[in-house]
């Protein structure tokens, strides 16, 4: 079985404008998380889908959309990823209590993130 998508990001230039905005038009409830420009995205509970965030695009970028998909092994989706014709960022990001977490580009030029989830 294949590794699934689990959540979605929107980096916005305007994120507070970003969240009433999905608020409003499609109903989806958000959560600040910590002190960052991040609003978690509840989408719906009885559904299929996922959940996500809005955040502040990162200084130099577009606003853009991100996609994370859970991986078992980080190094060995890398790896995988690599000898696919991808590339990896070389920086992996600790998020505490959440997992580890790094930037992949596919060859036809889309980025997307891999999360291997902290156990318990």
């Amino acid at each position: 079985m294949g590794n699934r998508l689990i959540h979605f990001e929107f980096n916005s230039s305007d994120p507070s404008a970003s969240v009433a905005f999905f608020e409003s038009a499609l109903g989806w409830s958000f959560t600040k998380w910590g002190e960052y420009d991040y609003w978690l995205a509840t989408t719906g509970e009885d559904e299929p889908g996922i959940n996500g965030a809005v955040g502040l695009a990162r200084e130099g970028t577009e606003p853009h959309t991100l996609n994370t998909v859970e991986v078992k092994d980080l190094e060995t989706a890398m790896s995988d990823c690599e000898e696919a014709g991808g590339s990896c960022s070389p920086e992996i990001l600790e998020i505490p209590g959440v997992g580890r977490w790094v930037l992949v580009r596919e060859p036809g030029g889309n980025q997307f993130g891999m999360m291997e989830p902290v156990t318990a």
